[in-house]
């Protein structure tokens, strides 16, 4: 194999060190007031800070909820939302986020974060207006799918789609990742 000259256009580069991801667990439910203005309050903060946030909504999807669980150590009674990662450190819920903030100690901990690019911080995803789910293709959305036995041509059968959650709906291809 030849070696390629870092100007030729097929050299292939190492991989940088990928960077940490902030990761908010939330809820986009409004049934408790200061739950969901905790929610908005912390992702309007990181957002400020110009680093990109990959958001799990937990009443959108309940696999967001068992993984949120699975990292606070299985606490088997309930806990409280918005929830704060960087990488797999836990930084804390909206007090400790407002803190941080306040302190100025924020922008320092969500430095070595990937930072969100300039179209991000205009308007709204186009593919799902900022509700981070869209549709199952697969399904349409009806969490079924129908294929017909080989053997008895005249029954249709039925299974689980599986490639959404229990509502129907997948991530958006647009800007989640």
């Amino acid at each position: 194999m030849q070696e390629l000259s870092p100007s030729h256009p097929y050299h292939l580069k190492k991989p940088a060190k990928e960077k940490d991801r902030v990761i908010v667990y939330f809820t986009s439910l409004r049934g408790v007031r200061k739950t969901y203005e905790d929610s908005c309050y912390v992702r309007v903060i990181l957002k400020g800070a110009g680093v990109r946030v990959d958001e799990r909504d937990v009443s959108m999807h309940s696999g967001f909820k068992e993984e949120l669980k699975q990292l606070l150590g299985g606490c088997g009674g309930g806990f409280s939302l918005p929830r704060v990662f960087i990488g797999k450190k836990y930084i804390g819920g909206a007090e400790e986020v407002r803190r941080l903030h306040e302190e100025g100690q924020l922008e320092k901990a969500v430095e070595g974060c990937e930072q969100a690019e300039a179209e991000d911080g205009g308007g709204s995803c186009e593919a799902c207006g900022d509700i981070r789910f869209v549709p199952c293709e697969t399904c349409n959305g009806s969490c079924k799918i129908y294929y017909e036995e080989e053997e008895e041509e005249d029954e249709e059968l039925e299974d689980r789609c599986p490639d959404c959650n229990e509502n129907g709906l997948i991530r958006c291809p647009i800007c989640c990742y």
